[in-house]
């Protein structure tokens, strides 16, 4: 069988780009490691002592971003920081979201 040099560019191409495709894939302990970079920002930037963290709320990659609200867990506190970490940034910015609940994040 013979392959036209129109055929084998774009083998070569293909043959290039999967390697680079499966290197995209992040492992669970990657992915560990980012949770708990992006809980320890959001808890820090809210400067609640007493923090719970929720679940992390993840967007579209375009989007650069993903959100966590982190309450207070004192008795009777509704005060609430609604976080966005900008993942490229590494920088958690936070606001008030006095009325806002999510639950916890599993331990």
């Amino acid at each position: 069988m013979r392959l036209s040099a129109r055929s084998l560019a774009a083998l070569s191409v293909v043959g290039l780009l999967l390697p680079a495709a499966s290197a995209q894939a992040s492992s669970d302990q990657a992915w560990a490691e980012f949770n708990k970079r992006v809980t320890r920002a959001c808890v820090a930037a809210s400067g609640i002592r007493n923090a719970r963290p929720s679940t992390i709320v993840g967007f579209d990659d375009r989007v650069g971003r993903v959100a966590m609200l982190v309450s207070d867990r004192s008795r009777g506190s509704a005060r609430a920081k609604l976080c966005l970490y900008d993942k490229r940034a590494r920088v958690a910015y936070v606001d008030d979201a006095e009325s806002w609940s999510a639950p916890p994040a599993p331990r």
